[in-house]
């Protein structure tokens, strides 16, 4: 697409009739007719996956549900929307100045109502102008050609004209790098960026490669210099209160939920966050109010699930809040249906039984769900929420077997020291669970120490295949990357009938994982031709 013409496809996402209506008409002065027109986030969500549009014009208040800003990073972080496409945020509020100049994953422009038909046609121009200049790297990277990606990205830092030129290259780039798990090549380009500017989103960018390198007191510093600079930059906090959680400080982490919940009343995620945090912090009322508000706004939200239900269930039966408990298990046992819901149904009804001390009984169901761990549809949020359950149990009860449970658990979801702290507190100074996931923790980075050993000696193949057997054994997402990381080192057709094995049930979502489904993608190509 060079121009705005007949062809042009355009999706408003607005809630108000009249508006959509207004945007219709102005659009079709500038002789853009073919537009559709979604209600509210979840409708245009749902267009987008099912069709892909030039453009889209989406306001960013949408009433009940996502706002247009969370619609758009939901997109742009699942790959939803194309790199080619425009995206441009229309908003009555004068603070979004504030909040699109921080944001992480920004709109390709915005404009502050009310505005004419010849300010949206200019703006939508300028728009494309930006887009064009980056279109060769975006259909590289769309045929999953990076390195030519990259290539292009640096042949455009040396032709552009002028800053904005220069930062959206430098973006990009620093993004593609990311995906890629480049870490030091992104973060040489962040530092780029900062270097011209203290720019709040290029620090994130920062703090996403100090996470990926387990250097979350680094990441820490960053994130709270970004909220006394942007305090507006909602994604601050949220990461800096995941940082706090795995630390094990659920009060100073809820604390920090708090102020962007302040700042964003309206945010399903958010508010579910601050409902487990308080779940934590071992306040169920607290807990259960923040989880009300978010089922009732996420009701008509695309991530809605039944894990917020599930934690307000645990708020319920926490609280002693029987009568509210009963009616949402009741609820939640007719949405849990599914194979894959089998495990999370189990922890549910342990809840409710604990809800009523029947311990005996919830050790019965917890020891069921204990069956289900190693499975790939149970995540680690549904294991957090197994360890609080375990956690309520009596030692002293017959049968009891906490120690087995969370060891084979720690196995398959310890990445790092963090992820021990924050099971740990989880653990509510469960003394026989606590001494399960260290010594989980300690046979995981003994395997992972030996595999490096034995890579840096040469023995990459040997290495590989070690790390194969334990990562397949246990399911640990961390040692199966770096299975995968070292088998696509070697040609041979076993290694790679290997890495296909752990690409069956590593997360597809995740960007190494993603970086090897590239990589398979391009053999299979090579091998075609």
């Amino acid at each position: 697409m060079n121009t705005f013409d007949e062809s042009t496809t355009v999706l408003i996402i607005e809630d108000s009739h009249t508006v959509r209506q207004s945007l219709r008409a102005m659009l079709a002065q500038v002789g853009i007719a073919r537009s559709e027109a979604a209600v509210n986030a979840a409708d245009g969500l749902q267009r987008i996956r099912r069709k892909q549009f030039d453009v889209v014009l989406c306001d960013y208040n949408l009433g009940e549900g996502m706002s247009g800003q969370e619609l758009l990073e939901l997109l742009r972080r699942s790959n939803a929307y194309p790199l080619t496409s425009v995206w441009i945020m229309i908003t009555g509020e004068r603070k979004y100045e504030r909040v699109v100049a921080a944001a992480e994953v920004a709109p390709d422009d915005y404009i502050l109502k009310p505005f004419s038909s010849q300010t949206l046609f200019d703006r939508l121009r300028l728009a494309l102008q930006r887009k064009l200049f980056l279109r060769p790297a975006h259909l590289k990277l769309l045929a999953g050609e990076v390195s030519q990606a990259l290539l292009i990205l640096r042949q455009l830092e040396s032709i552009a004209e002028n800053n904005v030129q220069v930062m959206d290259v430098l973006r990009l780039m620093a993004e593609t790098y990311m995906l890629n798990d480049q870490f030091s090549e992104a973060r040489q380009v962040y530092e780029k960026i900062l270097a011209m500017k203290a720019i709040p989103w290029a620090k994130m960018g920062m703090v996403r490669i100090l996470k990926e390198q387990d250097d979350i007191e680094q990441s820490t510093v960053i994130l709270n210099e970004i909220i006394a600079d942007a305090p507006n930059y909602t994604d601050a906090y949220d990461a800096l209160a995941q940082n706090l959680t795995h630390g094990g400080q659920f009060q100073e982490a809820l604390s920090i939920l708090e102020k962007a919940v302040a700042l964003s009343p309206r945010n399903f995620q958010r508010l579910c966050a601050c409902g487990e945090t308080a779940l934590n912090v071992g306040d169920p009322l607290k807990a259960a109010t923040y989880l009300e508000k978010a089922v009732l706004i996420g009701r008509n939200n695309s991530a809605f699930g039944p894990g917020v239900m599930v934690d307000l269930l645990q708020a319920y039966s926490e609280g002693e809040q029987l009568e509210k408990m009963d009616r949402l298990s009741q609820e939640l046992g007719g949405l849990l249906k599914g194979e894959a819901d089998q495990f999370l149904l189990l922890v549910c009804r342990a809840l409710s039984t604990l809800g009523r001390k029947r311990y005996t009984d919830a050790m019965a169901l917890l020891r069921q769900a204990a069956a289900f761990v190693l499975l790939p549809q149970t995540g680690w949020r549904d294991a957090t929420r197994f360890i609080e359950a375990v956690a309520r149990l009596p030692q002293d009860i017959d049968g009891y077997c906490a120690g087995e449970w969370l060891q084979q658990l720690a196995l398959r979801f310890v990445k790092n020291h963090q992820d021990v702290t924050l099971m740990t507190a989880l653990s509510r100074d469960n003394q026989v669970m606590i001494a399960a996931i260290e010594a989980a923790h300690t046979t995981l980075q003994a395997a992972n120490d030996q595999a490096v050993a034995m890579a840096k000696n040469g023995q990459k193949q040997q290495a590989a295949l070690m790390l194969y057997g334990v990562a397949t054994q246990t399911r640990n997402d961390r040692l199966g990357m770096n299975a995968c990381s070292l088998l696509l080192q070697d040609s041979a057709p076993e290694s790679l009938d290997k890495v296909l094995q752990l690409m069956k049930w590593l997360p597809q979502d995740h960007e190494r994982v993603q970086g090897f489904n590239a990589i398979l993608s391009k053999r299979e190509i090579l091998s075609e031709g």
